[in-house]
């Protein structure tokens, strides 16, 4: 329960911020604001559910993401009840993420039977990006910056899901996306959409995305054993004797 409430925190300073774009989004325009609520919201529940379930240290970074992300906005929003109140969330989610009781739930290597590095930071990445463009994209046409910043996480869930075509959408339909629109996005938001693009291409395309994505299968053999050679236990499952007769 402890672990739970602690890990909870990073999603709670998110809502409370989230909260606070609602009530005053100064200085972001409509739609960079709504990007960076969802931004917050996805990174916040995955980091919380990662922490929660499989004590990965990818999912506290996750949630320490979230703590940075939201300092980062309480230097550009107006000062206000709703800001301080965001702030001591922060505060309080800082502490927790960093606390001896979160830390030793942690794990201190990666799970031998979890997926590499590669085929998680992908998804995060895209994760990520709603905010980030959000963050830098006051000068950028709506439409187009709403096309890239929605459709990253949508690729990231396509993909960790296994929904066919996820492997393809997240090594080239989303990187040729936020390409191609890069120049709707004014400078700064163009800049980000590039910089995201490169390095989903780079992570994706290697071999450890892939293998996580169609994990190699084998095909069971089965060949017949005289019943003296079975295993005693074996036979008392079958119900047969030593001649291979039933009892």
């Amino acid at each position: 329960m402890t672990t739970s409430l602690l890990a909870a925190t990073a999603q709670v300073t998110a809502l409370a911020w989230v909260l606070a774009l609602v009530v005053d989004r100064t200085p972001l325009e409509t739609v960079p604001a709504f990007l960076v609520g969802v931004g917050l919201l996805a990174v916040s529940v995955v980091a919380t559910v990662g922490m929660i379930v499989v004590g990965g240290r990818w999912a506290q970074r996750m949630g320490l993401v979230t703590v940075a992300f939201t300092v980062a906005l309480a230097m550009i929003r107006p000062i206000d009840v709703f800001w301080v109140i965001a702030l001591a969330t922060t505060a309080c989610a800082l502490a927790a993420l960093l606390s001896p009781a979160l830390s030793h739930t942690i794990r201190k290597l990666p799970s031998a039977a979890g997926p590499p590095p590669r085929a998680i930071a992908a998804p995060l990445l895209l994760l990520g990006a709603p905010g980030l463009l959000g963050m830098v994209g006051n000068d950028a046409e709506p439409l187009p910056l709403l096309v890239v910043g929605l459709s990253a996480p949508i690729v990231a869930l396509l993909y960790s899901r296994v929904v066919p075509g996820g492997l393809l959408a997240i090594r080239i339909v989303w990187p040729v996306t936020a390409l191609a629109l890069s120049p709707l996005l004014g400078l700064q938001a163009g800049i980000a959409a590039v910089a995201l693009a490169a390095a989903v291409i780079v992570i994706s395309w290697g071999r450890s995305v892939k293998t996580s994505y169609h994990p190699p299968r084998e095909v069971g053999t089965t060949f017949p054993i005289p019943p003296e050679l079975a295993p005693r236990e074996v036979l008392d499952a079958a119900d047969i004797d030593e001649r291979g007769q039933p009892r």
